[in-house]
């Protein structure tokens, strides 16, 4: 009987700390659950503060005196390589020129400081952009002029009479090769 009770003790001893056991394991992983929890709030409204501060700065910046020139020099640097605008680039930057002049009217503050450095910075770029395309225009142009001369001259001189048979090295003859 004695060892009866003796077994029992020990399944009761055994089967208590089983159960607190399981009880500290369960009740580390709720603590666990509740920091993962408290820790993806955080992370939440960090989030939130971010998006109403971009927001707000957003809004900030649209709202800016600088904002419609900005817009403005940022389109004038992606038309840099559109051939059919030149006409019209050309009209827009004594307007431009003018704009630029104004920066100085508005108040200093951080977001106006970077307003004209950036409205500056594209303005560069712009002109950066440009310089090489006006070479590259330019070389286009003369070689199409110098070809415009070749082929015209070439039409208007008289075809090398067959009768003689030979010709000078310094006649060019043009014929047209339909493999080419």
């Amino acid at each position: 009987m004695e060892s009866n009770k003796r077994n029992s003790v020990n399944n009761n001893s055994q089967n208590y700390q089983q159960e607190q056991f399981q009880f500290e394991e369960e009740h580390e992983q709720e603590q666990d659950q509740e920091a993962a929890c408290y820790e993806e709030e955080e992370e939440e409204e960090e989030d939130q503060d971010d998006e109403k501060n971009n927001e707000i700065l957003k809004r900030r910046i649209s709202n800016h005196p600088l904002y419609g020139l900005l817009v403005e020099a940022h389109l004038e640097c992606l038309k840099v390589g559109d051939i059919s605008n030149l006409d019209r680039q050309l009209k827009i930057d004594p307007i431009q020129a003018m704009k630029q002049q104004n920066l100085n009217m508005f108040s200093q503050s951080e977001l106006d400081i970077f307003m004209e450095a950036y409205c500056m910075a594209l303005g560069k770029l712009k002109k950066a952009m440009e310089e090489p395309q006006q070479k590259s225009m330019a070389f286009i142009n003369n070689m199409h002029s110098q070809l415009r001369e070749l082929t015209t001259k070439a039409t208007a001189m008289p075809p090398p009479s067959e009768a003689s048979g030979a010709s000078s090295s310094s006649d060019c003859k043009f014929r047209r090769n339909p493999n080419i």
